[in-house]
């Protein structure tokens, strides 16, 4: 089945994460709940291995970058204590909008596809606003 994400780049920035016993279910397998908080902090350290530090840029810009769309696509289930890495990258850039595709791996099996969206946001006003030139650089960024 083709990826709705699409092929990754060459070098995606990948993220380690081992499963918590708290992420799984009673079944035993992580809890679709839990790749959002994955995928959240994959995304945090691909901007910060650019050079964003992500709380200082909303706290000394007022904005921020919350979560406006989530496509996830669930191939296999992970489980306690498997080690995965979470792969990121920028997939488009608007003038007010990020699109990552991300994806969940144990070893080379896919096993969540994700595309979240983000929109820039000024924080006291409540309304979208462009994305700065500081987050954008961190998009073309490989």
């Amino acid at each position: 089945m083709k990826s709705p994400i699409g092929a990754p780049p060459a070098s995606p920035a990948q993220h380690p994460v081992r499963v918590g016993y708290v992420d799984t279910d009673k079944a035993g397998v992580v809890h679709h709940s839990s790749y959002l908080a994955y995928f959240e902090a994959a995304r945090i350290e691909h901007q910060r291995a650019r050079g964003l530090e992500y709380r200082r840029f909303e706290e000394e810009t007022g904005l921020a970058l919350p979560v406006v769309e989530a496509h996830l696509r669930y191939r296999a289930p992970a489980r306690f204590d498997d080690q995965l890495v979470i792969e990121s990258w920028v997939q488009e850039l608007t003038r007010a909008k990020v699109s990552y595709a991300q994806r969940v791996m144990r070893a080379d099996t896919v096993l969540v596809e994700a595309r979240i969206v983000l929109a820039c946001v000024n924080m006291n006003e409540e309304r979208i606003t462009s994305i700065p030139e500081v987050i954008a650089k961190t998009c073309r960024t490989p």
